[in-house]
């Protein structure tokens, strides 16, 4: 088997892996597994249908591998960043389930810290290829100002056990090991994917009462339901209809849509090449985000009202709050230097 279709199952098994066990497939195994073996078989024929559909690509001289420097770390130095690194993974095993189970636990709260591992890999590696100095970079002692206060935070957080704490070692610590492996030059480069690492960290939707965002969202449907018919009381974020009352509670505040929204922004406005569109990027994920979360609960109110609260129970009411999701991807990506992104992924 050659390497590209090697490359190409790998990525496929990822793909199907990863839907498979994320928080937008079901909690069974069967129909998760089936929807994700289909989207990585998706992938893999996409993959293949590209590469053939491709125009050849010129030529280029292959760089000498010899003429890198042998190592850019002295055996003693890289003694220590090595167990560094193992005592990090021994120590982060507690949080890291921690993290799987925030970010799969239901699509309300920071279901989308598993799609960022993912886009840091992809972004690092796209910064990485495009480095046009072959020659590896000498390691940085900068590294360990990061490094030592991560396992610090890490260490502290094995006591304290808030899996937080250790969350936000693992931000910190990133950018040090960079630094000791890579060297300062290439860490410059993937300087974007190491800050869309804070985007990993759980939040509490509880966050947003200091935000006002389920205030915002009542004030905002009210009106609307009015316009359309709907007589409304609203008292705070308790909305009372003829047919039934709800309240806009914590997952029903957009929270966790407008923090996805912040991250993909964050990583669309990377790669555009324009200050004022990178500004408009930035600048629009909290409207959007906003927007998207009072159309949806406008939605559901309605047609709850309209055929009872049990709407509120089936798969239509977690639905809902993924396609909100995708709305404002989909905003997102319109705005974005679209032609950029498929040179970075070229």
């Amino acid at each position: 088997m050659s390497r590209t279709w090697l490359a190409d199952l790998l990525i496929g098994v990822a793909v199907a892996v990863f839907v498979a066990v994320g928080p937008f497939t079901p909690r069974a195994w069967l129909p998760s597994f089936a929807a994700g073996g289909l989207l990585g078989a998706a992938v893999v024929g996409w993959r293949i249908w590209r590469r053939r559909t491709a125009p050849p690509e010129p030529e280029v001289a292959e760089h000498d591998a010899a003429a890198a420097p042998p190592g850019v770390l002295r055996p003693q130095a890289a003694a220590i960043v090595w167990i560094a690194l193992l005592a990090l993974v021994v120590l982060l095993g507690p949080t890291g389930l921690w993290l799987y189970d925030s970010w799969t636990r239901n699509i309300w709260s920071n279901a989308h810290g598993m799609l960022i591992p993912v886009v840091m890999g992809w972004m690092g590696y796209a910064a990485l290829r495009r480095d046009p100095t072959p020659e590896r970079d000498e390691a940085s002692a900068w590294g360990f100002a990061f490094l030592v206060p991560g396992l610090l935070l890490v260490a502290i957080d094995s006591v304290v056990r808030t899996h937080q704490l250790a969350a936000i070692g693992l931000v910190v610590a990133l950018p040090g090991l960079t630094l000791l492996l890579l060297g300062a030059r290439r860490t410059r480069l993937v300087t974007i994917p190491l800050l869309l690492g804070i985007f990993m960290i759980p939040i509490k939707n509880s966050v947003n009462s200091h935000l006002y965002l389920k205030q915002i969202t009542a004030w905002a449907v009210e009106p609307i339901l009015a316009a359309l018919g709907i007589p409304v009381i609203r008292e705070g974020t308790l909305l009372e209809l003829p047919n039934a009352t709800f309240l806009v509670a914590d997952a029903c505040s957009g929270f966790a849509t407008l923090y996805a929204a912040v991250g993909i922004a964050v990583v669309l406005a990377a790669y555009a090449r324009t200050w004022p569109r990178r500004i408009l990027l930035l600048l629009s994920a909290w409207p959007l985000a906003i927007l998207a979360n009072i159309a949806r609960v406008t939605t559901l109110v309605a047609i709850a009202n309209q055929y009872g609260l049990g709407l509120l129970d089936t798969p239509f009411h977690a639905a809902s709050g993924v396609l909100t999701f995708w709305v404002v991807l989909a905003a997102l990506i319109v705005m974005a230097d679209r032609e950029a992104l498929r040179e970075a992924a070229s």
